[in-house]
């Protein structure tokens, strides 16, 4: 192999080893995002023409800022007593774009009721202005249900998700 050559790959190498140091980043941005409210970081987590589908809802939500406000409008009844855990990440890169999945693990409550939920994340992402950020995130949950009704039932694994805000004030029109 030629010097030429050899200095090709290791920049490849060094590229793809950055590459899912910043995925990761990314990821991990999301969940901190979520867990200490910083919507700031939460719209620059994303593309600006990002989309979340998120199946537990059935309902896509369509750019960074749009993202960021659904995030944002459940804090009045549906808070994190702990925390969004990522977990496991599988990174597959394709120049300067990526595909990811990995599995989420979260603990929150409802009007005071202890709930658990897991499932998987599938994560597109596009490296744009020198960071890897968020284009597409759908988010699959498995089990969401309450500490009381546990989570190993066979069927049933996943309550109906809560009423947010918007909707409430959307029923009583």
């Amino acid at each position: 192999m030629t010097t030429e050559e050899s200095l090709k790959t290791l920049e490849k190498r060094v590229f793809e080893l950055e590459a899912h140091e910043g995925i990761r980043d990314a990821i991990a941005s999301y969940s901190w995002a979520v867990d200490t409210e910083d919507w700031k970081l939460m719209e620059d987590t994303f593309t600006k023409n990002a989309v979340c589908e998120n199946r537990w809802r059935q309902k896509n939500y369509i750019g960074n800022k749009v993202i960021a406000d659904f995030f944002k409008q459940p804090r009045t009844r549906f808070k994190f007593s702990n925390r969004m855990s990522n977990l496991n990440e599988r990174i597959h890169i394709s120049g300067k774009k990526a595909r990811a999945g990995s599995y989420f693990l979260v603990t929150y409550t409802i009007d005071g009721e202890s709930r658990i939920g897991w499932g998987y994340y599938n994560w597109e992402l596009r490296y744009e202005d020198s960071k890897w950020k968020i284009s597409r995130l759908i988010l699959e949950p498995t089990l969401m249900s309450t500490i009381e009704r546990g989570w190993g039932m066979e069927t049933n694994r996943v309550l109906e998700a809560p009423v947010l805000p918007k909707q409430q004030q959307r029923r009583k029109a």
